[in-house]
């Protein structure tokens, strides 16, 4: 059965509090920023120390194929939380707040009996100006969730009010030179551990959504994570020499730019590493937490990233409009003690917009209509290893969202591309260019050489256009349903 959003809240009301929330499993999301899959050890990372990562992938399953709808943050975690494409919900780009009418998972559970919570990195709305809002200063849910402390990229939000409050001496310096316990990481963990406190004491279910900063830019963590990981040990980039010589123009304007970085690939990859740990770390004391307060066995555990991080791949950096693996695929670990079976690993594609059906399928909890993603119960609980995916559908459409700011910066990938991978290609599309993006990758599996312009390829260039039209065209909002035939 679907609800739709008028729906949610009149159902909610209908049904006795104790009958919505009676043995309603727990959720708690885990979610990091700019997470390459390949930076944990369960992922096969030989060098990188992540104990609570690899634990929770042992015990449930791991996902090898999961992409993100926009490897952006605003635009990635409006579709993790509504299932939506970017182009329906509307945060085609960073800068573009979520509108206050989608529904999102916390506003799903919220209004069937669930407390929610959030802690850490939103990024619903913009942050790069002004104050963001607290518990003090917006009484009302936020985007669903009744209590909330958010801790934004660049300290900004109540993580960074709290430390010139409380630690005036360390407002403003960097994260390497402040404690640990001030950190992010350490503070999103503090803010969560405290909530299952509480929650342990009453028979309501939760939403917890534990959200780290890291490891996003500017790779910087506290010690000992800073000085844990050696450059030397670190892999090298996947990349080859002139390589972007045969791919789009805007590829060699950024790595241009990106030339401090470039020229110091081991140390900002050590750094990175650094900031990881420090997060598994943070996870192991809320897991611990979990086990404290008795809540581990009802409490489906969901770990993902917005994006990943090119860390020199490509003679690249960050994330963007470059759909490469690295930047473009994301890890989903799902563990639920005895309804997950241990050391699943499922290879076949989903996408970021499944959590959310996902998550409200695996507890019991009506699908919202307007979701566009696939619940993958069934392979997660079953023998069915059929995700319903013949291939993901990534975009950076942002024509007619760059503007004037008044801030004097002008983007650099003001345009739009659309990308389409199944498991033997990849071809990204840039409308209006004239140019594209076409990588055998059964051939060329890390997506070295463009055979866009090759004659040779140009039968499969053509049936794979097609395929992305349909995949586009396919995004439609399905909202509002059709209620009668005419």
């Amino acid at each position: 059965m679907n609800l739709d959003r008028r729906e949610f809240l009149t159902t909610a009301a209908a049904v006795p509090l104790a009958a919505q929330t009676a043995k309603r499993p727990n959720v708690l999301l885990v979610m990091t920023d700019q997470h390459r899959a390949d930076a944990l050890g369960c992922y096969g990372n030989p060098v990188i120390r992540t104990p609570a990562f690899d634990a929770l992938a042992r015990g449930g399953a791991r996902f090898t194929n999961c992409w993100t709808q926009h490897p952006v943050c605003m635009p990635s975690r409006a579709s993790i939380f509504t299932g939506r494409y970017p182009g329906v919900h509307g945060v085609r780009s960073n800068g573009v707040p979520l509108a206050r009418h989608e529904t999102t998972l916390a506003h799903a559970l919220s209004r069937l009996g669930y407390r929610t919570f959030g802690a850490g990195k939103f990024h619903f709305i913009p942050h790069f100006k002004g104050q963001l809002p607290t518990m003090e200063t917006h009484p009302d849910p936020y985007y669903g969730f009744q209590e909330f402390h958010l801790g934004e990229d660049q300290r900004r939000g109540e993580q960074a009010l709290w430390i010139e409050r409380n630690h005036p001496r360390y407002a403003g310096k960097p994260d390497h030179e402040i404690p640990v316990e001030l950190h992010n990481s350490y503070w999103v963990a503090s803010h969560t551990i405290d909530f299952l406190r509480r929650r342990a004491r009453d028979s309501e279910p939760f939403f917890a959504f534990a959200s780290f900063v890291d490891p996003h830019n500017g790779y910087n963590p506290p010690e000992p994570y800073r000085s844990m990981y050696k450059p030397a040990d670190m892999p090298g980039p996947v990349r080859q020499p002139r390589e972007l010589e045969g791919k789009p123009p805007h590829m060699a304007r950024i790595s241009q730019g990106q030339k401090q970085l470039l020229d110091n690939i081991p140390y900002n990859r050590a750094q990175y590493y650094g900031e990881v740990t420090f997060i598994d770390d943070s996870l192991s004391r809320i897991l611990k937490a979990l086990d404290q307060y008795q809540l581990r066995e009802n409490t489906l555990v969901v770990f993902l990233s917005d994006h990943s991080d090119l860390l020199g791949d490509h003679h690249l950096f960050f994330k963007g409009p470059y759909h490469y693996r690295h930047c473009a695929s994301v890890p989903l670990i799902v563990n639920w003690p005895g309804r997950v079976q241990a050391g699943t690993v499922i290879d076949g594609i989903v996408q970021e917009i499944d959590v959310m059906p996902t998550i409200l399928d695996l507890i019991g909890v009506p699908a919202v209509e307007g979701v566009q993603g696939r619940s993958q119960k069934s392979v997660l609980t079953g023998s069915n290893k059929d995700t319903g995916y013949e291939s993901a559908l990534i975009e950076h459409a942002i024509s007619g969202v760059t503007r004037d700011l008044g801030d004097g910066q002008q983007s650099d990938a003001s345009f739009d591309l659309y990308t389409l991978r199944t498991s033997e290609w990849r071809i990204s599309y840039y409308r209006g260019k004239g140019y594209g993006e076409l990588y055998d990758l059964s051939a060329d599996p890390n997506e070295f050489v463009n055979r866009w312009a090759d004659a040779k390829f140009e039968e499969i260039r053509r049936k794979l256009k097609d395929h992305l039209l349909d995949r586009v065209l396919s995004t439609r909002d399905p909202l509002p349903a059709r209620e009668q035939r005419y």
